[in-house]
């Protein structure tokens, strides 16, 4: 995981207050469980690296918030947050039992 990623990724954590418990189960299932925070955001596309997912899901998460501070801002961003970083949540697999398949590129 880069340092890049952590500095968008916890800032983000920051913004979940009124469901942060249930929020927090989700993300320790998710971060220690499963493939979340190294799988490829597709296998052969945009961000088709390992951590490539989570990085998609931050960049989701704060083009959300932008959008909505513009056409809703009436909507909280502990909402957004939770939307924006869980969207993909169905391409990960359990540790070692990935969803995907990683491509070789000729």
């Amino acid at each position: 995981m880069n340092i890049i990623w952590r500095e968008r990724y916890k800032p983000l954590l920051e913004k979940i207050v009124n469901r942060k418990d249930q929020v927090n189960k989700i993300l320790d299932f998710l971060e220690n469980e499963t493939n979340w925070l190294t799988a490829p955001a597709s296998t052969k596309y945009h961000l088709d690296r390992d951590g490539g997912l989570i990085d998609h899901s931050v960049g989701v998460t704060h083009t959300l918030l932008k959008l909505k501070n513009i056409l809703a801002p009436e909507i909280p961003d502990e909402s957004c947050v939770i939307v924006g970083l869980f969207h993909d949540v169905g391409k990960v697999g359990m540790a070692g039992k990935p969803y995907y398949i990683k491509l070789k590129t000729p």
